[in-house]
């Protein structure tokens, strides 16, 4: 799939990144990007690769879990209004609202399923 450069910074601006090309010389830019971007500016690129590869389904690991909540909401908005299925796993409440249901893991082996906006958040 090609995909021009303006698409690209698009995607960078939607994502919050706008300056990253211009940080690191242009688009075309080969850096291990572990030793260069902080683990919130790669949370923000890996959602960035997700709205571009528009899979069917994304299972999200703490994907925001370096993030504040302001950009938490950015992503999480972009991604909704997409085609993509979202799955995460998180411990803050306000990914919440972006799921209709939500799976907890008791500890014990069991496990519940409630509606999102039938579940208690807990710290437990």
């Amino acid at each position: 799939m090609k995909i021009s450069d303006e698409a690209l910074q698009e995607l960078l601006v939607r994502v919050n990144l706008p300056e990253l090309a211009a940080r690191f010389g242009g688009l075309d830019a080969e850096l291990d990007w572990a030793k260069v971007l902080s683990v919130g500016e790669q949370q923000r690129v890996a959602f960035a690769r997700v709205l571009l590869a528009a899979p069917r389904y994304v299972i999200l690991d703490e994907a925001t879990s370096a993030l504040d909540i302001a950009n938490e909401e950015s992503l999480y908005k972009e991604l909704a209004a997409s085609e993509t299925t979202m799955v995460s796993v998180g411990h803050r409440p306000s990914i919440l609202k972006y799921h209709p249901q939500v799976l907890e893991l008791t500890g014990d082996g069991g496990w519940k399923l409630y509606a999102a906006g039938d579940y208690q958040f807990s710290h437990s």
